[in-house]
């Protein structure tokens, strides 16, 4: 009988801060994607796949099949032929990292002699030592289009970071914490929720159970589905007063960035205002309100609007 595949180990990294400018958000889930993904196949751990996330105080990141540790590698480096002048056997002993010409091999090339050949072996490292260096570092490195620094540290970030979650581990153990600290911040296995709705802390072990908790804690992790929700859930308030929404993805990204739990709902305004030309009111009402117009069944603009808020409304 075949023997069961161990479960390939996975990374969750949460970096929990202050509120993420809404313009910001998507381009920063991307650029911590590529970033560990690149040091990771770097440092010889080559993943199965990887996914970010961000809402406005949060950027998510999993990674998916990842190898408990790097492989051990062998590399052959070509040197300078036999006889070459000692500054260029020095070069050759100093890039292969080879304290004398003895412990180089020598092969023949039957057009051009004999050379020197350097075999350099590499032993594999335990992913959870090379990611402790390598999260630490592109945190470091991160580049926000604007950042700060806050308190008496000298860690920039685009707002004061809270927390930072770092688990390494296959489905089936506990994970690991993968250890390291960034400005004042230990790292560790605890987020938080909404921050009216849930805001105590909660401990999560990997992607899964950690989406499940933001859930229940009121926060919908997924960007696109923030979207989806204030899409639909507003074209079903305007259906249901006879009105269509004005379409708008500039502003239905932005209003995705600005709520981790979205609630939906229509105000209307005084009729009276209907005097001003339309592109005024609408104007004012995306820039100033962040919200969407609507028309009624004649094309006009109606005198309502569709709210987004990150919190449930007692009226």
């Amino acid at each position: 009988p075949s023997l069961p595949v161990p479960a390939m180990p996975e990374l969750l990294l949460e970096l929990f801060s202050e509120e993420i400018p809404a313009r910001f958000q998507r381009r920063a889930a991307e650029d911590l994607k590529k970033a560990v993904t690149n040091a990771l196949v770097d440092a010889g751990l080559v993943y199965e796949g990887a996914k970010a996330f961000v809402t406005p105080r949060r950027l998510a990141l999993t990674v998916t099949g990842l190898p408990p540790r790097s492989p051990d590698t062998v590399e052959e480096k070509k040197g300078p032929k036999v006889g070459a002048p000692q500054p260029a056997i020095d070069g050759f002993l100093r890039s292969a990292g080879l304290t004398s010409i003895d412990e180089a091999r020598i092969e023949s090339d039957p057009k051009k002699g004999d050379f020197y050949l350097a075999r350099i072996e590499r032993p594999g490292a335990e992913a959870l030592t090379l990611l402790s260096d390598i999260l630490p570092r592109i945190l470091a490195d991160f580049s926000w289009a604007k950042s700060m620094r806050w308190g008496s540290g000298s860690f920039n970030w685009v707002r004061p970071l809270r927390a930072i979650v770092a688990t390494f581990g296959p489905e089936t153990e506990e994970p690991a914490v993968i250890p390291f600290s960034t400005g004042t911040i230990q790292s560790g296995q605890t987020t938080y929720g909404h921050r009216f709705l849930a805001p105590e802390p909660i401990r999560v072990r990997r992607f899964g159970d950690y989406v499940t908790a933001l859930e229940r804690a009121r926060v919908v992790l997924d960007m696109d589905r923030r979207k989806d929700i204030i899409r639909a859930e507003a074209e079903q308030l305007a259906f249901a007063q006879g009105l269509t929404l004005i379409q708008d993805e500039g502003l239905l990204e932005e209003v995705a960035g600005l709520v981790e739990w979205p609630v939906v709902m229509m105000g209307s305004f005084d009729p009276d205002f209907l005097s001003l030309p339309e592109e005024v009111i609408i104007a004012t009402i995306r820039a100033n309100q962040k919200c969407f117009c609507l028309r009624d069944a004649d094309g006009k603009l109606a005198p309502n609007f569709i709210i987004t808020a990150n919190t449930l409304a007692t009226d």
